[in-house]
């Protein structure tokens, strides 16, 4: 038989799954129970970012290896001796979730939350170009602390990843 010809048994195939339970679960009423330690997504999920702004120091490395541009580092003051304080923030719009900037990160501060969930409330009287503008810009974010509760990836270096 030819890749793609149609089976005799077909229409029996199609009998049998019809009253099987399906596979998928009812979220955000049900939880998927997959890790024995942790619920929902993968213990090493790469989600929203997280950052411990006091470890990072604002080398900009995260910003050079992001291979879509997604990273900008914006100022948020100045140190004692004048010089530009600098941290990092994640336009979503563009992040493919790659980690490259986790693992270049030499101060490990920078990684990746559990969290993959993104809220944003629009106001229902914007227009819709008012609106596409809005969006994009809730879309940038700076990360802080507030998802370093629940740590997904890693860079690997405190810890065997593979063996």
């Amino acid at each position: 038989m030819a890749l793609g010809d149609k089976s005799v048994y077909s229409p029996l195939t199609t009998l049998k799954n019809l009253f099987k339970k399906p596979l998928t679960i009812k979220y955000p009423k049900e939880i998927l129970r997959v890790f024995p330690n942790k619920d929902g997504v993968s213990p090493i999920y790469r989600g929203l970012h997280t950052n411990d702004l006091n470890k990072c120091v604002g080398c900009a490395a995260c910003q050079r290896i992001c291979p879509f541009d997604a990273i900008e580092m914006k100022t948020i003051g100045q140190n004692e001796q004048g010089r530009a304080i600098k941290k990092p923030v994640v336009d979503y719009g563009r992040c493919s979730f790659c980690a490259f900037c986790v693992d270049v990160c030499p101060t490990n501060s920078l990684k990746m939350s559990r969290h993959f969930i993104y809220k944003i409330k629009t106001v229902k009287t914007m227009s819709a170009k008012e609106e596409v503008e809005y969006v994009k810009e809730k879309f940038k974010l700076m990360p802080d602390e507030s998802l370093g509760d629940d740590i997904g990836y890693n860079t690997g270096k405190s810890k065997k990843i593979l063996g």
